[in-house]
Formats: C-alpha cells, structure tokens, sequence
C-alpha cells in the first residue's frame, strides 16, 4: 500500500528536474520569481546551467551573487539547486573558448599545450616516396549540444571545442584552434611503406587524458562552488553535473605521457607500432589496437571520471551528466563506457533525436546505456538529459511519448532541456530549443506533465529491474577494428549488429540491457541466471564472429551448463574467422590495406596476441555446438529469445508497434510500465504469466483502477507457457498513453481501486452546436483558473503588420518593434536594394566557414543591350564573370562596388557569375555567444544591375534564383552547354542534422540572408546613391474579430488612418468598432520625414467576447497569437442519471474545462474528454474552455534583426517549426458532444 500511497504524490527528490539555462544578465529578482514559478508548476529542482549568451561574468563576483542568491531562495522556496560545472560546454575549460561572447577565456587553456587536447594524424608513403594518401585527415565531426551524435558536426563550430574534418597537411589549423606541428611526431618504415605522424595540438579543446589538467579544473570550479556553498552540499546542493565530455584528439587521441604509460602497462613501444592504428588486419594490428584502446580508456578514466567522482563522493555531491552514447564513437571518443561512467553517482545520457530525427523518436541506446551502467554498479538512478532540441512547435503530447519512450528504457531522473531565463535576443533566441518554462503558453498547466514524470520518476526508482535479456557491449570488437580512428568494415558491421539487434528486441517488448565482457567475468550463476548488480540474465546476445577473452567464455560455458542460454545474432561476419586463426582478410573484413603479410614475429607484444582473445567464440568443442545451434538473423533473434526465456509479459492481439514494456520488482509486488509510444490509438491484449489479480495505476491522475482481464483459462499463452499460467488484460491506450500494471497487492488494496466499466455499454450522444463566445486573454492579465473564467474584456498588442512604401516593391511581413522596449522605425525595413543578400546553406548552418563561394545565373536578354551597369558587395572580396569573362575584380569588405561592362552580353542567354572570397571565415563560431556578429565574416554577395535594351530595362539582382557551389568546377563561370550547371533539389526543413554531409561540390539555389538594411551591414549605397526623405509608408494590420476598441496608433511622422477603406476619426485616442464579430483592417499611411518615422507601437486593441464558429484562430485575425482563449456555451440537461462525459473533438493543444464555474479536468493531450457528472445541475449548465496554443505562433515572428542574416537562427525561429506547420493550427475545433452513458455494465 506505500507503492500506491506514495506513487499518488511521490517524494521531492523524484521531481522532473530543470535544465536552468541562465543566460544574459542575471537580476536577482528575476532569478528568485522562476524558482518560485518553477516549485509552483512542480519542477522542485533544477541545474544552474551557464549557457553561450551568459551576460554575468562566469567564476567572478557577479557569478557567485548570481548562484548565491539562488541557493538561498531554493533554501525558502524548497528547490534543490543542482550545480554545473562548466560556462556552456564542454566541461573542463573554466572559461570561454568561443571568439565572441561576453566570457573571459578558458582559464584552463590559457595556462598553455600541457592542457590542450591532443592528436596524431598519419600520411602514408611508399617507400618511393610516393603518396599513397592522407590516412590521418581526421574524421571528427567535432561535437555539439548534442555531443557530436547523429547530427555529427559542430553547431558552426557550436562545441566549444572541435576537430577539423579537413585538416589535410601539416600547414593547416584546425577549427578548434587544431595546430598540427610541421615536422612528423614520428616517422615509421614497414612492410615496404613509410608512415609519418604529425601531431595536432587541439587549442580550444582540453586533454582529458592529463590528470593534472582535470585537477586544476576542480580547484578553480569545484573547489570554488565548496568554499562558498560546502556546508550544502548532499543537503540543500544534491549534486553537480558535467557535460558534453569527449577526447577531442583525432583520429587518433595522444597525450604526452601515453607512450611511457603503454610502455610500463603492455611491455613494448606503441611508437614503433604506430602503423598498426592507421590499418592492418593481422593478429598484430589487432592487439596492439586493443592495447592503446585499453589504455586510453584507462586514462580518460583516472584523469576524469574516477579524479571528479572521488572529489565529489569526498564533499557528499551526486555526480552526474553525460558523454558519448554511440558505439562507433566509444573507441576515439569516450573509451570503454562501462569502466569510465561506473564512476557516477547517476550514470547519464543525452537525448539526441528530438532534434535529430523526424519524426521525432527516442534512440534506445543512448537511455539505455546509462540504464544498464546504472543497474549493473548498483546506483539509485539513471539519468537523461531529455528532449531538447525538439523545437517550438513540439506539443505536450509528443514530450509526452518521449517521456514514455525513456521510462520504458529504465531512465529514473528526468532532466528537461532546457528551461531559459531569457530568450529574446540573439544569442538566446537559437539555442536550442524549445524552452519548457513560462515562455510557452502550456506552463501555467506544467503541474500536470511534472507529476507525471515524478510518478514515472518514482516507479523506476523502487525495488529491482527484471530483465531476462542482455547484449553484450562489444568494445573490445570495436576496438580491434578501429583503422585510424574510423571502423573498417568488420567494426562497421559490429557496430550496426548491435544497434539492430538492441533495437530489434526491444521493438518486439523483450526489453533487453547492455553487460560488459568485464561484469560478465565477475558475475555469479545463480538459479541458472547470469547474476550481477541488479541484474539476473537469462539469455545472452553476442555477435557472430566477435571475439571474447578466454576467461569470459569459460564463465559462459559454465552458465550455459547451469540453465543459460547464449544467442548469437549475424553480423555478416559469420566467415571471417577460423577457429583460432585470422580473418580471411580484404577490404570486405577489414583485411590489411597495407599488406596481407605483415609479421607478427619478433615484437614485444607477440606473447601477449595469441590467445588473449578467442575469435568467433570458438574456443572448444561444447561452444563450436552452441555456436553452431544460436546462430539467427538478427530479425528472428526475438523470437529465438523468447523461446528460450519466455518473456513474462507480452502483446498477443493488436498493433505492437512503438509498445514498450518494462518490468519491476519491488517486494511481493511486480509491476509493468506499459507505454504507447505512437500516434494511433491502440486496443491490445496482453498476456502476463501471474496468476494474481491486476489493477492498473494511472500515471497522469495517480489513480488507482481496476484492469479489465480474464484468467488465461485454457488459451494458448505466448511463449510456449501452459494454458491457465496467467492473465490476460484488455487494454484500449490512447496516443502517447502510458499505464502501469500491478500484481501482488493485498485483496485489500484491490478493493480500493476505481472500477472500470466493460461490457455493453450504451452512449447517447449530443452534439453542442451554435456558435461560441470566444475571448483572447490578455498574456499580462489573469488567464488561468476562476480569473479568466470571469474576465470580460482584455487588452492584446498586435505586434506584426504588412509593410510597403514608395521605395519598395511588394509587402512584407514585419515585426513592429525589433525587442521589448525598443521603438518602432521605417528605416529598420527601407532600402533602393531590390537585391538579397545571398550565401550558401546546406545544412541548418549557412557555410559561414566557407573560403569561396560560385554564383551564377542566366540571364536571357531579346536585344543587344545598349548599356549595362552593376553595383555588388561582397564579403570581402569578388570576381565577376559575363560570358566567362571577367569584367570585374576587387575587394568589397562589404561595400558596394560599381563597375559596368555591356561588351560581354549578347542577344539571348547569357551567364552572369561572381567568385566570392572571404579571407577570414567564421570557423569555429557559436552564433549563440553573441549578441552581434562582424560584418566581415558572413561570407555573402549582394549584387543588383540594369541592361538597357532601348525602352525595355532588364533589371537583374541577387535572390534564390542564382545557384551557388562551395567548389570550382570546370566551366562554372562559362554558359552550360550540357546541363551540368543546374540546381539539387534542397528543403532544410527536411535537414535532420546541422552538419549535414553530401551536398559538397554541388550545385544549390542561393540562400537568401534578407534584404538591406539587413544587419549586421544596414542600409548601403545602390550605384551611389542614398535613400532620401521624405517617403510614404504603408502599415496594414489586421484587426481581430472580437475588437471592440482600437487605440489610436503611435506614430512619427504625419498619419492618416483607414480602417476597411475608410478614414477613421479618433476620440480621445480610441476608435469604437460597432461590428466587433469579425476581422477588420486597419491601414495607416506615413510620411515619414527620416528613418525613425513610421508605426512606433504594436497596435493595442480591447477585446470583447464575440459568438463565433468554432475554427483556427488564424481564421479569427490572431495568426500570430500564442496564449489562451476562452470559450464558453450553454445547454441543457433534463435528468441526471448515469455518467456524462464532454468530448471536445479537436483541440489545439492544451484545454481546462469549466462546468458552471467548476473546474472539471485540464488536458494537455488526447483524449480531450472529461467526466463532468458531478458538476451538471438540472435545467441550464454553462460550459467554459480554455484553450492554450504553442510558443511557435509567436516565435515565428520574433526573430530579432541582430540575428535574421543567419542560417542557424532562421531554421529553429522559421524551418524548424514550419516543418510542424500543422501544429500552427490553434483553438478548440471540436466537434463538442456530450457523452450520456447509459445502464454501464461492470
């Protein structure tokens, strides 16, 4: 009964926890008013996070003003201020590394080499000198918010620390600051080929391997937080977090004291076997990888995870936070996982892919990972940093799923990325979002998402986990088959076997956690079972042709004898190896590219290659059989599983897909999480193997029902168990609904759960028809609970308008005032440029670090042109071509340039191109640390022309029609004779990453950054002229239905308004609309004498309540619109007998519903239905709901003009979230009905 009492209303340490981004310029006012905001919505602690665009100085006084006042008012307000230990990420700099921003320099780096990230990187030559190829350019995508997972890459150099892809020659600097020396590291002679190694010195990235550099990194953060707040910690300060960790040497990590250390560990000079980590096949390569693998790992671990985690097991701090969750990373990037996070208090792992897939998903490994970390090495918890990335346009319901999906894994801490303490100015406008936190309209209902979590929170914290399948973690594979610093195809197919398989079992709900070789060799056999931690395994996932340590088999023989069962899933791999010998070699295996004849003799570590590691598993007679008789496609290994080890719970009717299952023990009580984690509402049966009565806990309500079920009887159960073994439960889950299933409870207990109704049951149905009174609710003004249920009228600002003038062609969409507290002008939107400027962008980046760009566009002419004149500017410097010849070369910086040139243009097509070069790109550059970016850098063209061809003037500009490569092709400037010249087809919005790869050396329409007076350039000169005042302005604005009053618009400059055509007359500063029941449009006609006339104020309305159909709030004039609305009706109701529950069909996004003043329920998801029996009198009942869209209808029209130019910015304030155009979709769209359900049967 404590399970039930405490699942209602679990403990504070259970709670979703905030990941805080504390951004710009901390007040402590505002610091003390979101925790209180956060405590209120059930959010009871969060992480102190230093994000990019932190005004505050990091680690000076501000700073600890900063932390301690938020310490002290989670003291007052009961909120647990977790620590993080580094300004942005990631840890380990104590400082910036970003070029711009507002942050002292990494105080870490500062101090020199020692420091600083290192690598190796190899050319290799055969003996005639002849290059045979860079073997060492590196493969690093550098890392990012999301730690350089799927979407690989940096955020425009967004990790503070990153390699360089392209670091092909000794001469080239990296983006991180990579320095590769001049003169080789080291030079190697074998097997008939020359080997020199170089190594790079990575200046904004820190040496994880050094222990000394993580030692002083403690002392000036750690040791400063314990000085000020120790007496708190593991009291008040639970713990602190780290991020983003990775070895940032590539391909190979180095660091100066590695040669000695492998010297001492394995006995021979890694130096002199360097060749065999570029490549190599035989036994020799093989081992001599696994060796400098193994001692990485070593390394990175005592210099980091052990280093920290005895610090803060010292001070009593809980450590957490995350680093690489993806195998073919593990070797380069973070080591043998399992022996670096065992070092946590609360193994952690990120959550890339609701930001890089859609649709939206979780990646089970990355949860998992830390999951099984966890419940191996016996800690409380595991962590993930959930969610972020996902977008503006996300709604509750897809959080929710995600939610789900990482309960399912095993994940017992919930930490939500992210919740911002501003986000209105470049720098903190694109930082990944969405923001959670009382930017988004759903906030004030948050209460009911954080309980939610608490509760799932709390339930994978209690007792033990029951998991029968495990995968074995395949390391020592990986690193065998690690050719310079990439997987060579047997690792590739190892990597993708154990993704495959993981995921193929989890998919058929045979939840399935990971075991390294080294806790199989420690585990004990008990039962048959495989026993270590808290862990008790069945059966066993190794992949063919992967290899073990003798040791490991023998303990897997011996299990195996006891009742274990070992599977092996195909790998393509199945012929590679021998008993005891080599692979067959070649390229398919992984074969020895330099040679299949490299000797294994007479090296020091010849003794130790044989038989340390068993290939293909096959070390005796008794495994050859097991081997031999285990052997599945990985697509049939569920089902070989399961009939090895029936699963105890499982789908046996309905639609299984995107169903989880997780099992719990926690005294005589067993429990399932079972989650629907798709779109579609699912009815399934499923089949449990107890005997026991179920009842069902609902997670959102903290209810406990009755489940509808029937004993097994004599149905055939799944898995082969015998008929009359267990239950079978009904189960009808909507979208994203997660439920959990108890067995064990008291007959006591039982009786207290909620009935639930099955059978014949007879609805009837009424459909509320009519129209609504509908009323916005001021964002500013009391829009939740009984206050907005009694509002009458609420003042909106309508902050966008349609903006043309005398100068330009077309209307535009504006926002009236750029930020909060600035004042409108003309001269932000004006310009003589008809011209865009126009770069490349492949990718959610444009290539700010682009050296050269290629433009061109055809230009079809019908006369001999008389004259032709062109201004351009560039960043920084251009060529033009007509025809393929140059008629132009210069430097811009910027500047318009004019320069004519009708001699090269002929009658009928005609090429125009421009070579742009910026000698100073922007490499490694987070566009979030700034608040303005150099106008010299932003690697662009903005050009416009005029050929005259007597009275007809062709005018020719810079937009998305010109096509544009990153690389000098052939003929790119000449006329395209065969077609070669033509645009790929390219939506970023179907980008699922910001690096993305594959569209180099290719053509692509030109992006464009915007028009002048773009920023960060402004207004320019166009063929030397200026724009000139004065000039008339048009501002159009479309007034909402329900308006009753229009305030008089605050303008400079003379103003004439029209509202539907027609002069309007203020009295007093307000206008009176009689018809307020639909949309209205106001016109105001400025003469502006100078660029800072024009509409200077959003335009303020009052609204009234107005009757109207039920439809998209768009339809209504509140396109841009993000808040609450109210609707209200009224119906009748003749007798009350049976159950009456509202539906109201459609809804977007979020509902409260009020009957007769009472509150009924709120939904921030499907089903959007209430019981609402209790609240109906007879005779007239009133019905008022409130409905919250998303953040993204306002977002969409927030960008500031600081940040409009970048492509970063323009895809998460425009693609990213026009990508869910759906989710603009904003109301209560109903049908509504009321549900009369009559003579219920139990």
């Amino acid at each position: 009964m404590d399970l039930i009492r405490d699942f209602k209303d679990p403990g504070r340490e259970y709670s979703v926890l905030a990941f805080w981004f504390l951004n710009g310029e901390l007040k402590k006012e505002r610091l003390a008013w979101q925790i209180g905001q956060m405590v209120e919505k059930g959010v009871y602690g969060g992480f102190m996070h230093p994000r990019a665009y932190l005004k505050t100085p990091y680690l000076e006084d501000e700073w600890w003003d900063a932390v301690g006042v938020c310490v002290e008012e989670s003291r007052k307000q009961g909120f647990a201020p977790w620590l993080y230990d580094e300004y942005a990420w990631p840890s380990g700099t104590a400082g910036s590394t970003f070029e711009y921003g507002f942050q002292k320099p990494s105080r870490i780096l500062s101090r020199g080499r020692d420091n600083m990230a290192k690598g190796l990187w190899a050319v290799k030559k055969d003996a005639g000198n002849r290059d045979c190829g860079n073997e060492g350019a590196g493969n690093e995508g550098a890392g990012n918010e999301g730690g350089g997972s799927q979407g690989g890459g940096s955020q425009g150099g967004g990790n503070q620390g990153a390699a360089n892809p392209d670091a092909a020659n000794p001469e080239d600097k990296g983006q991180s600051g990579a320095a590769p020396s001049s003169m080789p590291y080291r030079v190697v002679k074998r097997d008939g080929f020359i080997y020199e190694f170089y190594e790079k010195v990575f200046e904004k990235a820190v040496d994880y391997l050094n222990p000394e550099t993580i030692a002083s990194f403690i002392k000036l953060t750690y040791e400063e937080y314990r000085k000020r707040w120790g007496e708190d910690f593991g009291k008040l300060i639970p713990g602190i977090f780290f991020d983003e960790i990775y070895m940032m040497g590539n391909p190979l990590p180095w660091t100066d004291r590695l040669p000695g250390r492998f010297r001492e560990t394995y006995g021979y000079d890694i130096l002199d076997e360097l060749p065999s980590l570029v490549d190599g096949a035989s036994e020799r390569d093989k081992q001599v990888r696994k060796d400098y693998f193994s001692l990485v790992t070593a390394m990175y671990e005592e210099a980091f995870f052990r280093q920290i985690s005895d610090w803060c097991g010292k001070y009593g701090l809980k450590l957490t936070g995350h680093t690489e969750e993806f195998l073919w990373e593990h070797p380069r990037r973070q080591g043998d996982y399992f022996k670096t996070m065992r070092h946590l208090m609360v193994p952690g792992s990120d959550c890339h892919d609701y930001r890089y897939r859609y649709p939206r998903r979780i990646t089970y490994c990355e949860p998992k990972y830390s999951v099984s970390v966890a419940r191996i090495y016996g800690k409380e918890r595991a962590m993930s940093e959930a969610l972020g990335g996902a977008g503006w346009n996300c709604t509750m319901e897809e959080f929710k799923k995600g939610i789900n999906t990482l309960a399912a894994m095993g994940i017992g801490m919930f930490i939500l990325h992210g919740f911002y303490y501003e986000c209105e100015h470049q720098g903190s406008q694109s930082d990944w979002p969405t923001s959670f936190f009382y930017q988004n309209p759903y906030w004030d209902y948050f209460k009911i998402f954080a309980d939610y979590i608490r509760r799932l929170s709390f339930m994978n914290s209690q007792g033990n986990p029951v998991v029968d399948y495990a995968i074995l973690y395949p390391i020592g594979d990986m690193d065998e088959n690690m050719e310079n610093g990439e997987e060579n195809p047997s690792g590739q197919a190892i990597n993708n076997g154990f993704h495959q398989a993981l995921n193929c079992m989890i998919e058929h709900q045979l939840d399935t956690d990971m075991v390294d070789e080294e806790s199989i060799f420690n585990a004990h056999i008990c039962d048959g079972k495989l026993c270590l931690g808290q862990q008790r395994f069945k059966v066993l996932l190794l992949p063919e042709g992967g290899s073990l340590m003798e040791e490991t088999v023998e303990k897997l023989e011996a299990w195996t004898k006891a009742g274990g069962s070992v599977l092996f899933y195909r790998t393509g791999l199945a012929d590679e190896y021998r008993s005891g010998g080599d692979r067959a070699g070649g390229d398919k295996a992984g074969g020895d590219r330099s040679g299949e004849n490299r000797s294994d003799r007479n090296w020091p570590g010849g003794d130790r290659a044989n038989g340390c590691r068993v290939n293909g598993c096959s070390v005796n007679g008794y495994w050859d059989t097991v081997l031999r008789k285990n052997v599945h496609s990985i697509s049939r290994i569920p089902e070989a599983a399961a009939g090895l080890a029936a699963p105890s719970a499982s789908v046996i009717y309905g639609n299984p897909g995107d169903i989880f299952l997780n099992h719990r023990t926690a005294g005589n009580v067993d429990y399932y999480l079972v989650a629907n984690s798709s779109d579609e509402r699912r009815n399934l049966v499923l089949s449990f193997s107890h005997a026991s009565t179920p009842v069902l806990l609902d997670i959102e309500k903290g209810d406990m029902v009755q489940a509808v079920y029937t004993q097994a009887g004599t149905a055939q159960m799944c898995g082969g168990r015998p008929s009359g073994s267990g239950v079978l439960i009904y189960m009808d889950l909507e979208p994203g609904e997660a439920v959990y299933v108890l067995f064990g409870l008291e007959e006591d207990t039982i009786r207290q759960a909620k009935p639930a109704l099955t059978g014949d049951i007879r609805w009837e149905e009424e459909w509320i028809t009519g129209k609504w009174d509908f009323l916005p609710l001021s964002p500013s003004g009391p829009n939740h609970g009984d206050k907005a249920y009694n509002e009458e009228s609420t003042v909106l600002e309508i902050p966008i308008a349609e903006f043309t003038s005398d100068v330009t062609s077309g209307t535009e969409t504006i926002r009236i005032c750029n930020q909060s507290g600035e004042e409108g002008s003309c001269g932000r939107h004006m310009s003589l440029w008809n011209g865009r400027w126009i770069t490349r962008r492949r990718s959610w980046n444009d290539q700010l670090d682009a050296s050269d760009l290629y433009f061109r566009k055809t230009v079809f002419l019908e006369h001999v042109p008389e004259k032709a004149e062109f201004c351009a500017a560039a960043v920084d410097s251009f060529e033009c071509f007509i025809n393929g010849t140059m008629v132009y070369k210069g430097i811009s910086n910027g500047e318009p340039v004019v320069f004519g040139d009708k001699s090269q243009l002929t009658q009928g097509e005609n090429i125009l191109a421009f070579h742009v070069t910026n000698r100073n790109p922007l490499h490694d550059v987070y566009v979030c640390s700034a608040e303005e970016l150099p106008p010299d850098r932003f690697i662009s063209l903005l050009m416009e022309g005029t050929i005259v061809q007597g009275t007809n003037v062709e005018v020719v500009k810079s937009d998305s029609t010109w096509i544009v490569n990153d690389s000098l092709i052939k003929g790119w400037e000449q006329p395209d004779s065969d077609g070669r010249f033509t645009a790929a087809g390219f939506d970023v919005r179907k980008v699922l990453n910001f690096n993305y790869t594959g569209l180099e050396h290719v053509w692509l329409k030109a992006w464009e950054r915007g028009k002048p007076p773009l920023k960060p350039w402004g207004d320019l000169p166009l063929f030397g002229q200026t724009l000139t005042y004065p000039r008339k302005l048009w501002y159009t604005v479309t007034i909402p239905a329900g308006a009753s009053v229009i305030y008089e618009p605050v303008t400079a400059g003379a103003a004439v308004c029209m509202l539907d055509g027609k002069e309007v007359h203020w009295e007093n500063g307000v206008h009176i609309l009689p018809d307020n029941e639909r949309i209205h449009i106001l016109t105001i006609q400025i003469t502006a004498g100078g660029c800072s006339d024009g509409l200077k104020q959003p335009i303020r309305v009052t609204m009234k309540a107005v009757a109207v159909n039920l439809s998209d709030w768009r339809m209504l004039g509140l396109p841009w619109f993000s808040g609450r609305c109210r609707y209200t009706n009224t119906w009748s109701v003749e007798q009350l007998e049976g159950t009456y529950m509202l539906e109201l069909g459609g809804v977007n996004h979020c509902a409260q519903i009020w009957i007769n003043g009472r509150l009924a329920d709120t939904r921030l998801w499907r089903p959007y239905r209430a019981d609402i029996t209790s609240l109906l009198r007879p005779g007239e009942n009133e019905i008022t709901i409130l409905v919250s869209n998303l953040a993204s209808n306002e977002r969409r029209h927030m960008l500031v003009d600081e940040g409009m130019a970048l492509g970063w910015n323009r895809y998460w304030n425009e693609d990213n979230m026009d990508r869910d155009s759906r989710n603009y979709v904003s109301g209560l769209l109903g049908p509504v009905r009321l549900l009369h359900m009559i003579s219920p049967k139990p």
